[in-house]
């Protein structure tokens, strides 16, 4: 069933770019095919493609791809609808492996001129032996490949795998990833999926070794069975991450002009995937997060954790948050509340049930020591420490980034002294000035190896479908899945 043929897409030796031509008063998306891959420092050979011919960006431009002197593995297109089956055509003359069609105006729009168009070039494609990524989609994404359909994304190569139907959500999905520093080794925009679709890349990446946690942004898909099929396979390898839309009504009309996919009953899809052990989430965000958990923290033993923080009104935030999430917050025993009475001195101001508020910024030695009291506690799993910023009313801002910069080093003191698993909450970073505090805070933190997420609300469901995944694994096969650098 797994499909690592399909490793010639990531990695071609020479690319073609048919539609790239220099064009200096309007948007030309062939051009910007060939200079993200330029700037991405692509290191295979470059054939730009145009009727006009001409040169572009210091590289002949080829009138077609016959013309090309040498080998062309892949090709972008970049131009009208219109000319793509003579460009199907050209390719299977040149012995073109795949061709990425950017190009849309198929099955994805309502005239029956598309869907005819569309079946054309796949026929013409499956009697030349190409494979077809497409139509209507941003392309492929390989760091190690040095491929990419924009330049300012990392080229750093990762761990997470991402296939994703809509090319915008790719790339949402990699600019949040990387600004919490999460790397890809292979994001697929697969737009129509006319030829190689969802359950072709899924299959694939089950067996990538460079692939340890797969991502999917889904409107629905074509073969039901065979994606059924795939994702429990995958499942009981790696995490799965599955971001569904098109649910209601209106959703799945849209999801099928974007598209052309099937998009199905909500329940339906929650009730499969569950079965499955894909994780479900409901955005981008939500996506990196749960991702966030696998790739730096290890897994906890259990549901039950215990939260520690300054401010009362946040522990009670965060008590109703977890619980709601599906975690436990179990009280601490006697005779740890006795341990921290002794560390902390008093009970006043401060909350020593659980959430724990601490209630003051003593410095890193008697947080440690807290912490470790209540890490010592049998019916503690993990610990959750939450930072909040605008929730002080008597403290100034010049106050608040003191104090909160020593709260921050406390927290990074902690690394590799405490051994249950740590996650932290950077929240109610309302004005501009706290903003600024909290992402330099998450960059120490996440330096560290942390795991950092920005709400109450977004960390709870996190960590309850990180944990979920673990449970799951554990009643379908021995052992937990173990974290994965990158």
């Amino acid at each position: 069933m797994h499909n690592l043929s399909l490793d010639f897409l990531f990695h071609p030796q020479s690319i073609a770019i048919a539609g790239a031509s220099e064009t200096a008063n309007k948007f030309n998306a062939g051009l910007k095919f060939l200079e993200g891959l330029l700037a991405f420092g692509y290191k295979g050979k470059i054939y730009p493609v145009s009727p006009g011919g001409g040169e572009v960006l210091g590289l002949k431009i080829y009138k077609n791809l016959k013309e090309i002197p040498g080998q062309v593995d892949y090709v972008i297109s970049a131009i009208p609808a219109q000319y793509t089956p003579q460009l199907v055509e050209d390719a299977a003359t040149k012995g073109v492996k795949a061709i990425h069609f950017f190009t849309s105006g198929f099955s994805e729009i309502e005239s029956g001129e598309g869907e005819k168009l569309q079946k054309e070039i796949i026929k013409i494609a499956r009697r030349g032996g190409i494979r077809i990524i497409g139509p209507n989609c941003l392309g492929i994404y390989c760091p190690s490949g040095g491929m990419t359909f924009n330049p300012d994304i990392s080229r750093q190569s990762g761990t997470v795998g991402m296939v994703s139907q809509s090319g915008g959500n790719a790339a949402h999905c990699i600019h949040e990833g990387n600004s919490r520093g999460i790397y890809f080794s292979k994001v697929i925009s697969m737009g129509n999926g006319a030829d190689l679709n969802e359950s072709d890349f899924l299959e694939y990446l089950i067996d990538d070794p460079d692939t340890k946690i797969i991502t999917a942004y889904i409107e629905g898909v074509r073969d039901g069975p065979r994606f059924l099929k795939a994702l429990k396979a995958a499942t009981k390898v790696k995490p799965v991450i599955i971001f569904k839309v098109g649910n209601s009504d209106v959703g799945a009309e849209v999801a099928a002009s974007h598209t052309t996919a099937m998009a199905g009953s909500s329940k339906i899809w929650e009730g499969l995937l569950r079965q499955s052990g894909a994780i479900q989430v409901h955005s981008i965000e939500e996506m990196v997060d749960v991702t966030a958990a696998f790739l730096n923290m290890p897994a906890p033993a259990g549901r039950n954790a215990a939260v520690i923080g300054i401010g009362g009104g946040a522990s009670v935030i965060a008590a109703d948050e977890f619980i709601n999430a599906g975690l436990e917050l179990p009280r601490l025993s006697l005779k740890v509340r006795q341990g921290l009475l002794g560390i902390q001195g008093s009970e006043a101001g401060r909350i020593f049930k659980n959430p724990v508020d601490v209630n003051n910024f003593e410095g890193p030695e008697k947080f440690l020591l807290t912490v470790k009291a209540i890490e010592a506690s049998d019916n503690v799993d993990f610990l959750v420490i939450q930072v909040a910023y605008d929730h002080f009313g008597l403290i100034s801002a010049a106050d608040k980034e003191f104090l909160t910069g020593v709260y921050i080093y406390s927290v990074i003191q902690l690394k590799d002294k405490v051994d249950k698993p740590i996650a932290v909450i950077l929240h109610s970073f309302s004005a501009n000035h706290t903003k600024k505090l909290a992402l330099e805070s998450y960059d120490k933190l996440s330096k560290v190896g942390f795991t950092v997420f920005f709400s109450i609300p977004r960390a709870a469901v996190a960590m309850s479908k990180y944990i979920w995944y673990q449970e799951w694994l554990k009643s379908h096969r021995a052992g937990p899945i173990k974290k994965s650098a990158g």
